[in-house]
């Protein structure tokens, strides 16, 4: 077995599809911590008591600019972490170290700033700078490139609030040294929806809630289906503040049902965003 850290959709932060002025630079540091125990299989509970503890730093970098007139925006993102397997799981290998890098150009064919309106597309691509050992149980990195992209749309559906709704497609390159003999691991297209509200209790202050479902993503290996599609529904709570110095958020989330893996029970992430 070879485990790495699961590639589900590209999560959009409250505020994410509100374009930044033009020359405008971005650092922002997030810190995430997750929990993962009961393994599921066809959407049945599989015996064994498994548990599998997480973290990262996050450490992203990005500029905007303007394509054509239109906003956009470039942002390198690394992370730095380690993935524990606990319980009955214990016996296996761990890993601790840098993950997959992933990069985004992201751009807003339609930016409303008076009505609040907001279309945008964008491409990511997630290159195998992360640890990785064929042998290993666990890994930070997956060892393959993989490639998305996606499109978003926010409006105003009240006076304070406003609704938001993503869709996301990821493509897989290749894993060819995947577990101890290193077969060759293929993975189909994984598709993601996400519906989202952001509550704005000022102009500072704001508290949201996201519900993400995501579908495919079956794997084989040398050319076996190992019949492992992916469904799978979470959600995810924010609280979000700026000040003079930057902006904080605060999530909590998880899995709300699984068809195959790992369910996550719960996901802690701190972020901090600084403009200049």
């Amino acid at each position: 077995m070879c485990v790495g850290n699961p590639a589900y959709a590209i999560d959009l932060n409250p505020g994410d599809l509100r374009p930044l002025k033009s020359g405008v630079n971005l650092i922002m540091l997030s810190y995430q911590q997750s929990n993962r125990s009961d393994r599921y299989s066809q959407g049945d509970k599989q015996a064994g008591n498994p548990e599998i503890q997480a973290a990262q730093m996050q450490i992203r970098l990005g500029h905007s600019f303007e394509i054509a007139e239109h906003p956009a925006i470039f942002y390198a993102q690394t992370p730095i972490g380690y993935t524990h397997p606990e319980a009955d799981l214990s016996a296996a290998n761990g890993d601790s170290g840098i993950g997959d890098t992933t990069f985004l150009l992201g751009m807003w064919p339609y930016a409303n700033h008076e009505s609040k309106t907001y279309f945008a597309v964008g491409g990511y691509l997630t290159v195998p700078t992360g640890s990785y050992a064929a042998e290993r149980s666990f890994n930070m990195g997956q060892n393959r490139y993989n490639a998305a992209l996606q499109a978003g749309y926010q409006t105003p559906l009240f006076e304070a609030l406003n609704g938001v709704a993503a869709f996301d497609a990821v493509w897989f390159a290749d894993n060819d040294a995947y577990g101890a003999t290193h077969k060759n691991l293929k993975q189909k297209l994984l598709y993601t929806s996400q519906l989202g509200l952001q509550y704005m209790l000022t102009p500072s202050y704001s508290v949201s809630a996201t519900y993400f479902y995501t579908v495919g993503g079956e794997t084989s290996l040398d050319g076996v289906s190992r019949d492992d599609l992916t469904r799978l529904q979470r959600y995810q709570l924010t609280g979000q503040a700026n000040f003079s110095f930057g902006r904080i958020s605060l999530q909590y989330g998880g899995d709300l049902k699984t068809e195959n893996g790992y369910i996550e029970n719960s996901r802690w992430i701190l972020r901090y965003t600084k403009l200049f």
